[in-house]
């Protein structure tokens, strides 16, 4: 994908604007899903897909994520609107079966749905992926729009469905849930941000009414006092930084978790904390979450953390972000993840 000064497309991997328009309009039953562990660009997706489609198609539309909303994101317009599939999966099953359009948001592999792999791939439906992660599979989908360049899913909703229907479907509701996601998957346009077409994308947004600083207020500094207490014991006493490698790494046990107060979902943003330090190219955090193993990985310049992540527990994302679940115990991965980077 080529996005020029002009704000316009150039369509490529087998798909254009008029596919997606037809792809939509043919639809009766349309249903919505992201990957499990929900951040700020999968539900942004959902929901600003879902307030797009209101405007665009008469179809009957269904947002939902594996996990529901994560609370530190309950405040984006329509969250209430997402069906769980952890807590109301028997709906969700019944969303697939009866959809003939699943849109699939902010994930390259339909496992990625968590609890709802299995009704995903089970369904009849065509198959619409809007996604900017790398290795996506085309077989997967009847409509692939995978492009790994672009700073996050929601930019590339963004222009997918200005492209296809033009401005006149967007609302505020819709452009906060986008800006929103744009934000978190850049750090708030601090990496993956060397694009024109994120800013332009952006600024499009703010045309709608939106408020960016309070989007950003939202996203950033929203916190619990036991999530804030956590932060700080986090930083003082399950940091561990290794200069020569350039490599920081912090272990959280879901015991101490449980002693603060704080959700797994409220871990949000603790990895951008440890990037913040000088001396470190790498951050990894390792954390305990309802009987798995999940690590987070950022970089700064050298490190591929797509690739690490993908070589140590079959991981992915992007070069300077990515994520894994390990199926070994929590002190056996710690000990794989040093052994990988010779940080012993």
């Amino acid at each position: 994908m080529q996005i020029e000064h002009t704000n316009t497309l150039t369509f490529g991997r087998g798909w254009n604007p008029d596919a997606v328009r037809d792809a939509l309009l043919s639809a009766r039953r349309i249903a919505l899903v992201a990957h499990t562990n929900a951040d700020g660009d999968a539900v942004g997706s959902v929901l600003g897909m879902y307030h797009l489609l209101s405007k665009a198609v008469k179809a009957e539309v269904t947002p939902m994520l594996p996990d529901g909303v994560p609370d530190e994101l309950d405040w984006l317009p329509g969250a209430n609107m997402i069906v769980s599939g952890k807590s109301q999966g028997a709906v969700c099953r019944c969303a697939f079966a009866a959809a003939d359009l699943i849109v699939c948001l902010d994930m390259n592999d339909p496992e990625r749905t968590g609890v709802l792999a299995d009704s995903l791939k089970k369904s009849g439906a065509k198959k619409l992926l809007v996604d900017h992660h790398e290795n996506a599979d085309p077989a997967s989908w009847t409509l692939c729009i995978s492009e790994p360049d672009i700073s996050s899913t929601c930019e590339l909703a963004y222009w997918t469905m200005q492209s296809a229907f033009g401005n006149g479907i967007f609302t505020r509701d819709a452009a906060t849930c986008l800006y929103a996601g744009m934000c978190t998957d850049t750090g708030t346009f601090s990496y993956s941000n060397d694009r024109p077409s994120l800013y332009a994308a952006a600024a499009s947004l703010l045309a709608f009414g939106i408020d960016p600083m309070e989007i950003n207020r939202q996203i950033k500094n929203v916190f619990t006092l036991q999530r804030l207490r956590f932060f700080g014991h986090a930083m003082a006493d399950r940091l561990t930084v290794y200069p020569e490698q350039e490599v920081a790494l912090m272990v959280i046990r879901a015991d101490e978790m449980k002693a603060y107060g704080v959700e797994s979902s409220e871990l949000t943003g603790l990895i951008n904390e440890v990037m913040k330090l000088r001396c470190i190219d790498c951050g990894i955090l390792v954390r305990e979450e309802e009987g798995k193993v999940r690590l987070s990985l950022r970089s700064k310049k050298s490190y591929d953390v797509n690739r690490l992540a993908a070589e140590m527990f079959g991981g992915g994302g992007h070069k300077r972000a990515a994520g894994a679940t390990s199926t070994l115990s929590l002190d056996d991965t710690v000990a794989a993840v040093k052994r990988k980077l010779k940080v012993e």
